[in-house]
Formats: structure tokens, sequence, C-alpha cells
């Protein structure tokens, strides 16, 4: 059987739009001769539709439009992913669906059965689970059809599955000869070559072929990386959709490929494209054309600069350097060599008159208290307003700077450095920022050496450094990993890092600070655990005082 793969990218709740790409690369497929056209999870509405689902209008337009796309195919099949609904009086009576159709009908609908609910998934919150698993006959071979989780559960590769029902097995005793998942699994690094090991271990043991058709999209926080997998039925990956672009191609059942022996890049590379493609969508899909981003002469605002440029383009992005009686004269010097390193334009707007006019007019209200971390607060806050004026001035969309290890710790200001509509670099730890500067500066000299060089500091008084206020970045980066990714706690992570007051220093600063992470700009996800989407835990608690 040949199988077109139509790997595309849907808008939440577009339904015309992605209709019509639904559509127009089932015409490709036809014209290619393909015997059926594979559509990624809920590519109708776009994934994670999150409350518009519970929107009846919502949901009855997405089923006529399911009658159109099945009125539009012929012999071809075409199988895709949306939501249908039940006349049951109990759930919510909603399913994420795989639909097929052919010669002008829906011919076979199999609802998803294994409904996530951790990390980034809250679909028992929208979705029933299926009562039916079954197979259906088409061209001479019995498709295993399934969604995304149902496939996450095979007993010959996890040693601790979530979920006692195996639907794939059950169509593969069913007699299934080719299993086709549609998926949405968002990206993080190091998922795509497990996908690739647990796919190969199912395919293989079962000596059936797959088609794992993948969804591509950032869709705000969540980005989603393609690259969809065939695999043949020695349990070889044989076809390899690209990563973070839409992507269509042709996999038939009976022809010979080679064998792919590797499905995702090094660590510096994947997690550069995953942010580029992040910033890149976001940007598309709102439809900010422009993005202006905060130079200060450190590293963090230079990997953004780059991240935005190698998104949109130069032209369209434009930094601001907001000098103070603190900035080093090298800072200053560092971010013009990334400016016209980079080509792009910049304004230089000094905070100091305004700094010592708020001090001066504060001074009375402050009791004439001695400088402390108000007034560091204070020059941060003057930067986020020079930033949002520019961003409403020129319809920039402001790209926040802050990394995960700051955003961990709460080094960082709320209403000032904080300011932004999109953290790019939040789920990057600051040691692997480091790592992602090297990587760049391979080719080209594009960070000035200078800034990767330099002690990281926020310049808001004398002599000041990172290290000043917290540990030493890899040090810290150690236990960051484990108590936010790994879920260790207090004891188990002294044992590893010796030394007890600083994990319990660590750890508070992690948890007092949630306030100011509930009040970010969305977080671009390429770790398994990030702020915001995936990671909540409440603000207000007393399991560490």
């Amino acid at each position: 059987m040949k199988i077109a793969v139509a790997q595309i990218n849907s808008i939440i709740g577009d339904l015309e739009n992605n209709k019509n790409k639904i559509l127009n690369y089932y015409n490709k497929g036809v014209e290619q001769g393909a015997d059926l056209v594979v559509f990624p999870e809920l590519a109708l509405i776009g994934y994670p539709p999150l409350d518009l689902v519970e929107k009846k209008e919502f949901r009855e337009r997405a089923a006529a439009i399911h009658q159109e796309i099945a009125l539009a195919a012929g012999k071809t099949g075409l199988l895709f992913g949306s939501i249908t609904d039940s006349n049951e009086k109990v759930g919510t009576n909603i399913y994420n669906s795989a639909i097929l159709c052919h010669d002008g009908k829906i011919q076979f609908i199999q609802n998803k059965s294994l409904i996530p609910n951790y990390d980034v998934f809250d679909e028992v919150r929208y979705f029933e689970p299926s009562k039916l698993t079954n197979v259906y006959k088409f061209n001479g071979e019995v498709l295993g059809i399934s969604v995304c989780e149902d496939i996450w559960n095979d007993e010959d590769y996890w040693n601790n599955r979530r979920y006692l029902e195996d639907p794939v097995k059950n169509q593969i005793e069913m007699g299934a000869t080719l299993l086709i998942n549609i998926s949405a699994s968002p990206f993080s690094v190091g998922k795509r070559e497990l996908k690739r090991k647990m796919l190969s271990v199912l395919t293989k043991g079962n000596n059936i072929p797959l088609v794992y058709a993948s969804y591509v999209a950032a869709q705000t926080e969540l980005i989603f990386d393609g690259a969809s997998m065939c695999f043949n039925n020695s349990g070889d990956l044989v076809k390899l959709g690209n990563a973070y672009e839409e992507d269509f191609f042709i996999f038939d059942t009976d022809e010979k490929y080679n064998t792919i022996n590797k499905a995702e890049n090094c660590f510096e590379e994947e997690v550069l494209s995953a942010l580029i493609f992040g910033v890149k969508d976001y940007c598309n899909k709102l439809n900010f054309k422009k993005v202006l981003v905060g130079l200060s002469g450190g590293m963090d605002s230079a990997m953004v600069t780059y991240i935005a440029v190698k998104a949109l383009g130069k032209e369209n992005v434009h930094t601001v350097l907001m000098p103070s009686k603190y900035s080093s004269k090298g800072s200053i010097d560092d971010s013009i060599a990334l400016v016209n390193n980079l080509d792009i334009s910049h304004n230089v707007i000094s905070i100091e008159p305004v700094f010592d006019n708020l001090t001066a007019q504060l001074a009375d209200a402050f009791n004439h208290l001695p400088e402390d971390i108000t007034e560091e607060n204070l020059q941060a806050r003057i930067r986020g307003i020079y930033l949002m004026a520019l961003s409403n001035k020129h319809k920039y969309l402001l790209l926040s700077t802050g990394n995960k290890s700051e955003m961990a710790t709460g080094y960082s200001t709320m209403y000032g450095d904080m300011c932004g509509g999109l953290a790019v670099i939040a789920d990057v730890y600051k040691s692997d920022i480091y790592r992602l500067a090297g990587f760049i500066n391979k080719e080209e000299k594009i960070i000035p050496q200078e800034i990767i060089d330099k002690a990281p500091s926020a310049e808001l008084r004398p002599n000041q450094t990172d290290q000043d206020s917290l540990p030493p970045y890899d040090l810290l980066d150690r236990i960051l990993k484990m108590y936010l990714e790994q879920n260790k706690e207090y004891n188990e992570i002294s044992k590893v890092i010796g030394d007890a007051p600083l994990v319990n220093r660590v750890l508070r600063l992690v948890d007092i600070n949630e306030f100011k992470r509930k009040q970010s700009a969305p977080v671009l996800r390429v770790s398994s655990k990030a702020f915001g989407y995936g990671r909540r835990y409440p603000i207000v608690q007393g399991w560490r005082k």
C-alpha cells in the first residue's frame, strides 16, 4: 500500500484554513498515486484546543466540515484527526478521533482510548476514552488505526506502564497487518530518539509495519517537531519526515528502503532549531512582523537576539541598549559588536536621568533609608517601561530574555526584565546557554567572545555579579535539574551535592518564587519539565518553609 504522510501545521480553531490545507495535501497524495493520505492528531482543529472544544457551536462546525472533507474524498482514503460527539448522558461526550473517509463518506472512526492526564496533557478534562477498539479493512490491508497516546503503552518497551489497556496490542490480535498512529506529541530534547526506539521495538516484536504521522507546530508554549516516522516489519526506521516544518512524503509498504539509524541531532542543534521554530510560528500565527529585544551585553539577551534573527530575519529584529551608571563600557561595546555581527537595528537610551529623578522623588517616601534591592529593581522596571513603550509604539513583540536558572530562583524582576510576550529561553539553563553559544560560534563568530567570557552580572550596583546571590551556575543547574526534571527532593539531592544548606537554600528559592513565574510570559518548552504549562505548583504552601 502506498501511504502519503501529510505532516501539517494547523492553527488552533481555524477550521476553514485547516480544512483547506487537508484537502490540498489530500489532492497532492491523489496525484502521486497514494492509496491513503494520513494527517496528524486533531489536524482539523489544532492541538491542544483546550476549552474551545466545550463550545457547542465549535463542535457543530467541526462536524459539518467532517462531511465536507468526506465528500471530497474519492477512492483514495483520507485519514485525519478531529473531535466527535456522542449522545451519552454521562461524561464530556467528546472524543479525540481518527476519521477515515473514502468514496464520499466517513467510513470508519477510531476514538482515542488512552487519555493522558500528566505533564502538559490534560485531555481527561475534555475527552472520553474509546469504549471500543477495532480494525478496518482497506485496499487489501487490515488497518490498526490509533491516536497518539494509544501507542505509548507497549509492555515490551515500558517497564512501568501508565495504563492497563493496550489498544494497539488489541488491534494486532484482531489481525491488523498495518499500524497507523496519528500523533500530536510535544517536543523535548531526547524524545524523538526515544520514539524511534519505542516504535522499533513494537514493530519488530510484532512483525508489522507502522506509519506514525506527527504534528508540526509551535502552539504558544508547546513545540511539535514533526519528524513523522515509518517503520518496516523488521523494526527499521525507513522514512523520516523533516523536523520543524511541514512535510509530505510517500511510504510504500512493498518497497525496500535503507535503514535510518538516528532520528535526532545533537542537543545544541535540536534546542536552537526548536526555539527558532517556536519564535517564528508564534509570530506568524499572531501576525507579529517584528520583535524587540533589550540588549544588556550579557549572554541571555545575545542568545535571544540571535534566535530572533534566525526566526524572522535581521530586518525584523530591533534592539535597544539601556545603560545606567552601573553599566560597564564593555557591556555597551559588546552589545554594539553583536548588533554589527547580526546587522540589525538598535537604539541607545540611557535610564540614568529617569532613575535619578525617580529616586529623588521617592526619597521622602522612602524615609531616606539606605539603598537596597529596591533601587536595583527600580532600574529593571525603568527598562521595562522603555521596552513596553517601544513595543506599543512600533507594534513590536517584546521577547523576554530570562533563562531557566534565573526563572527557577527568582533572579528576575517582575514588571522589569520579565516584561514580554514570549519567554524564549526560560526553559534553558544558564550553563546550557553557554553550550549553545559555543555551537553557534563554531562556524562563524556571531556572539562576541567577550560576552561569553565575562562573569554574568545584572549590573544594577557597583561590581555586581550573579554569583554574589547565586551559587556557580554549573552547580546550581545540577541541583535544579534534579529538583525540577527528575522530581528529586532535599535529602536525595543533598546526598549527591554534598552541601545540604546550599541545597535547602536553592530549593527554597524555587518554591518561594512561584508567584513570579505565574506572571511570566509563556515559556517555549524544550525540556521534559518546563515552567508554566507542564509544571503546576501552588504559590501558597507549607512543604518547605
